[in-house]
């Protein structure tokens, strides 16, 4: 009988060695929905506002182009300290879908702002 107890007792631990439950931790990760792409633009510009009008633009000569993809940003009054300050034109590489609007003056309700300078998706 003692043979009999020793067999059955290696078969329930046989079983039971096929029925083990094992505990798995997983670490859980939340990562965020994917954005819209980006789009690459100019930064914001402040607001720049002036009481006075600007003077004229000036008359400048456009050098030739360092590279078949550049486009010529023309100058443009600024308004810094108190007065108008002339920034001269530059070049500035092409962006594929994107057009330049030049910065430009508006008289808004009774005083003088600077709009544009930006790069706008065509």
């Amino acid at each position: 009988m003692l043979k009999n107890v020793g067999i059955f007792t290696a078969a329930v631990a046989v079983s039971l060695a096929g029925c083990s439950t094992k505990v798995i931790e997983r670490e859980v990760i939340y990562t965020p929905a994917p954005q819209a792409a980006a789009v690459q633009a100019a930064p914001a510009t402040p607001v720049v506002v002036a009481a006075v009008q600007p003077p004229p633009l000036q008359v400048e000569s456009v050098p030739p182009a360092p590279s078949s993809d550049a486009v010529w940003i023309p100058g443009y009054w600024n308004w810094s300290n108190d007065q108008y300050v002339w920034v001269p034109g530059r070049y500035e590489p092409a962006r594929v879908g994107y057009s330049f609007v030049p910065n430009r003056w508006e008289h808004v309700n009774g005083h003088w702002q600077m709009t544009g300078g930006a790069w706008v998706r065509r």
